[in-house]
């Protein structure tokens, strides 16, 4: 015979899955966590522009030259510059596996043209499954946001908000891009210009740069300082250094962009701004990659306060890229504790709960390694 407690608890299960069958609240509320993770696997504007002896070949071409093409980007987003090249190799049937629908809009055709523009949604599992078979470490985690700020050093003084500034134009004109770590460039307006001086930049005032990355609701600032020389007659070169504030777990970048032979200054910073957010993207991966290491499981104690909140909770944590799995094991009106299958080493696995406002604590230790809104305890770690 059941004891209070176990019939409260038993009551409690109950009312949870009748309500999640009855109203399908926990199939929603999973799908419409997910999303935002699923549109990393999203691939949009891939332009389609093919000749042949018909119109209707020519389709045929595009939409399978555009399919590779959107992997291509796919790849790129998701792992890192050393590791690339599986789009190249991947065989045509595996690729059409990979697919799981495709858009197509804006279509025009002659004869012998068809051009249009392609959005390709490719399957998340299929996707980390090939990534695995082939050894390919990659990360789906995004990022809060970065701010830049694009510092230039002219040969009597530093160059933020006043004009000219190129550098500062350079990021205005490339919008923040499809990677995992969005980088946002500054509005540069009156309220920026009260925030932050030049001054406080290069110095690397960090209580003040920490409250102007606030302000675009981002997680640091990048101070990127843009040095521009003649390295030859006529060839410019412009050595960059990219220092982070507000970002413990990110070093400082480097790189170097020689224009060529009678190439100005906005060429080569839009070139920079390519290359910069190519080795910040390359770092967030490392930190962040997945490997096709064994999974690992353990318990963990997930306080609830009602049904909405755990129903909320739980899609947080299957949001988590490195999960794989989550299992009830016992459930009450306070308390519900799970069993997370995930792959990878605790440490980044904390750092990803962060992301989703997720507390990972280990409760024998007492360490907590974040602190936003809602708390995971091991147990028996």
């Amino acid at each position: 015979m059941c004891c209070p407690l176990q019939k409260s608890v038993l009551k409690f299960a109950l009312l949870v899955f009748t309500l999640l069958a009855a109203m399908g609240v926990g199939l929603s509320a999973t799908e419409a966590q997910k999303s935002a993770l699923e549109d990393i696997f999203v691939v949009r504007s891939v332009a389609l522009d093919e000749r042949a002896e018909t119109a209707a070949l020519a389709r045929t071409l595009a939409l399978s030259k555009g399919q590779r093409e959107a992997f291509r980007r796919l790849e790129e987003r998701l792992t890192r510059s050393v590791h690339r090249g599986l789009a190249n190799r991947v065989d045509p049937d595996t690729l059409r596996f990979l697919v799981d629908a495709i858009q197509i809009d804006d279509e025009k055709t002659s004869n012998v043209r068809y051009l249009a523009n392609l959005t390709v949604t490719f399957k998340p599992d299929a996707v980390r499954n090939l990534f695995r078979f082939s050894g390919v470490p990659f990360a789906e985690l995004r990022s809060r946001p970065l701010t830049i700020i694009p510092v230039l050093a002219r040969v009597d003084r530093y160059v933020l908000w006043s004009d000219p500034n190129p550098w500062r134009d350079a990021w205005r004109n490339h919008p923040e891009g499809n990677g995992l770590v969005p980088i946002l460039a500054p509005i540069g307006d009156l309220a920026d210009l009260a925030r932050l001086s030049v001054d406080q930049a290069i110095s690397g005032d960090s209580e003040t740069l920490s409250n102007f990355a606030a302000r675009y609701d981002a997680r640091g600032v990048l101070v990127a300082i843009a040095n521009v020389f003649e390295s030859e007659p006529d060839i410019l070169r412009t050595d960059i250094v990219a220092v982070p504030v507000g970002l413990s777990e990110m070093g400082s970048f480097a790189i170097s962009v020689t224009g060529q032979e009678g190439e100005e200054e906005p060429a080569i910073f839009a070139r920079a701004v390519g290359e910069l957010r190519d080795v910040v993207e390359d770092d967030w991966k490392a930190a962040n990659a997945i490997a096709s290491s064994d999974v690992s499981r353990f318990r963990a104690a997930v306080p609830i306060t009602g049904l909405e909140n755990w129903v909320d909770i739980r899609g947080r944590i299957s949001r988590v890229p490195a999960v794989t799995d989550v299992q009830v094991v016992a459930l009450t009106a306070t308390t519900a504790e799970v069993e997370i299958e995930h792959r990878g080493g605790l440490i980044r696995l904390t750092r990803s709960f962060e992301r989703f406002d997720l507390i990972l604590e280990d409760a024998e230790s007492n360490q907590v390694f974040v602190a936003p809104t809602h708390v995971v305890r091991l147990a028996g770690s």
